[in-house]
């Protein structure tokens, strides 16, 4: 798809690089929201494709209303001029782990985007301790979404290429949303997405644009 898009743009003219993409780990420790400490012992994301976008281009086209309108290829996140394909489960806890070396076009670069796919379910569970009385959590949910308008800003050039790109997640922002103080209602000992509206405020935080970060590494 990648390189159909640059022959319809016309950039096979420009060098193409090989970029190692890295999924930083994050902490296991967060403090969500004020009065909240979570300990996380397990995380997991089930990530697929990671590709990166040049500048917005747009076309203007005469009409009796002055209107910007999109040049067919093009949105405002620009063209996918770079991109590492393939599905990975991601233990958020542990540690860096290599996804493979992206294929990338020299040039400007703003956007990137990823995609979260339901199966298997993303977890998070720990202990959350709130207000100093501490209560296991586990939530189990289904995303199946693209996570668009990453910031990217960078200029890549066949003599001083990026050194890699990192791909990184803040737990605590994904998990800022959900309400701690939620009522355990089936009494079984454990917050769960069965337990209030977590079901709905923790698939939010986690497909949420800045719970996510995609970094280009200097050369």
């Amino acid at each position: 798809m990648l390189l159909t898009l640059l022959l319809a743009c016309g950039t096979t003219d420009r060098a193409l690089l090989s970029v190692p993409v890295t999924f930083k780990g994050a902490t296991a420790d967060v403090a969500p929201v004020d009065g909240v400490a979570v300990t996380l012992t397990e995380a997991s994301v089930t990530v697929f494709d990671v590709r990166m976008e040049g500048l917005a281009q747009t076309a203007w086209r005469w009409s009796p209303i002055a209107t910007a309108q999109a040049h067919p290829g093009h949105d405002f996140a620009g063209d996918v001029a770079g991109e590492l394909t393939g599905t990975w489960t991601l233990d958020l806890l542990g540690g860096d782990a290599l996804l493979g070396d992206a294929s990338c076009y020299e040039g400007e670069y703003a956007t990137g985007r990823i995609s979260l796919l339901a199966d298997p379910v993303s977890v998070f569970a720990g202990t959350a301790t709130v207000d100093g009385v501490a209560t296991p959590f586990r939530f189990e949910v289904a995303p199946d979404q693209e996570i668009t308008g990453l910031s990217f800003e960078t200029t890549m050039a066949a003599d001083t290429p990026p050194s890699g790109i990192s791909l990184s997640v803040d737990l605590a922002h994904a998990l800022s949303f959900a309400d701690w103080r939620t009522i355990d209602a089936d009494a079984d000992g454990t917050l769960t997405t069965a337990d209030g509206a977590l079901a709905n405020t923790v698939l939010f935080g986690l497909v949420a644009t800045p719970t996510w970060t995609l970094t280009p590494e200097p050369s």
